[in-house]
């Protein structure tokens, strides 16, 4: 009896989930690791003091992945900011002396190249419009010159801001649990199926634990190709600035339409001014604003409601210089259509639209 007892033990144990290897879980996790490792960078640069604040060559350490087969790499530009010397180190040793092919402060995006040093292996961008909170996220980078770390977790939240967001990435940032530290920065943040979904950017400080944020596929999408053909992004540019209305401010000042943008300024000789956009002309102190009245409330673009600034970058960050983009607003009471061709964002004007 003893002995039958031995062998049904024995038999149990050869027949349990753990006998037969990996969960269906771990298994994916570990064949994304494997699949995607090789595309992922360790950049370790040397900045200058002189524009740092510091006394002597500054080391700063972050993570990058190949794009393509000629050595393209994407980080992020505070990574290599003011670096005068870029080494990378890939996953099977090799070192390389990076040069920088374009930067993009305002998206924190930057785009180095190497000499290849036999075969790459690009990872490929998925769609971030598509991800949704729950779903399992991989992080792979560098953190604290740990090179080739992976970490795992989920989408935490989507559409997030950083404290001084630019505006393609205003409320529209991707919050991971997956940890990432000092070092991850530019490091990709991967879907179940190996697709780059985000591009690790930073992390709460002040004790905060599981909060990562990262920089969504489809903006780098968009941005990354100038970057590689220009060395820089061009924007569409319309040349004004607003104010979003409240039902609140519309009463407060006997304005006709509660929700909208109203037009407070229009930049001389802009897209904006030369399609008749009118500004506002009496400025009035509302609390420690100044805020300028009177000009076109704009309540629609390319058919679309508008009810914040947030509507018209959106939309706006689809566009390219040249495009036509066609606003509805109200003036005097007159519901009026206004088409603008758009020009290009000038240097000196980051920001503004």
């Amino acid at each position: 009896m003893k002995t039958r007892g031995i062998v049904t033990v024995l038999v149990l144990f050869l027949i349990s989930p753990l006998a037969w290897g990996f969960t269906a879980y771990e298994e994916n996790t570990i064949t994304i690791y494997k699949k995607a490792r090789s595309g992922v960078v360790h950049i370790d640069c040397l900045k200058d003091p002189d524009r740092m604040g510091g006394k002597g060559p500054l080391r700063a350490l972050g993570s990058g992945f190949f794009i393509d087969h000629e050595g393209h790499i994407v980080t992020n530009f505070h990574v290599i900011d003011a670096a005068f010397t870029i080494n990378v180190i890939d996953w099977a040793g090799n070192r390389y002396q990076a040069q920088i092919v374009g930067t993009d402060p305002e998206t924190d995006l930057a785009v180095l190249k190497v000499a290849p040093k036999g075969e790459i292996t690009p990872l490929e961008f998925g769609d971030s419009d598509q991800l949704v909170i729950g779903q399992k996220v991989l992080a792979i980078g560098n953190p604290y010159g740990l090179d080739n770390t992976l970490t795992v977790g989920v989408i935490s939240a989507l559409n997030r801001s950083l404290p001084s967001p630019t505006l393609e990435l205003s409320h529209n940032i991707i919050q991971t649990d997956a940890a990432i530290n000092p070092g991850s920065s530019g490091g990709p943040l991967l879907n179940s199926r190996g697709e780059v979904i985000g591009i690790n950017t930073a992390m709460l400080a002040q004790g905060a634990e599981n909060i990562g944020f990262a920089i969504p596929a489809n903006v780098a999408k968009r941005i990354i190709p100038q970057l590689i053909t220009k060395g820089y992004a061009v924007r569409p540019w319309l040349g004004f600035t607003g104010i979003e209305l409240s039902p609140r401010l519309a009463n407060l000042f006997g304005l006709k339409v509660s929700r909208g943008v109203m037009v407070e300024r229009v930049i001389p000789r802009s897209p904006a001014a030369k399609a008749g956009l009118r500004g506002g002309r009496r400025l009035i102190k509302f609390g420690t604003e100044e805020i300028i009245l009177g000009g076109d409330v704009i309540v629609k673009l390319e058919g679309q409601p508008v009810s914040r600034i947030l509507d018209i970058v959106e939309i706006l960050t689809n566009k390219k210089p040249g495009d036509t983009v066609t606003f509805e607003v109200i003036r005097g009471g007159q519901r009026l259509k206004i088409a603008i061709k758009t020009g290009a964002l000038p240097p000196g004007l980051k920001g503004r639209r």
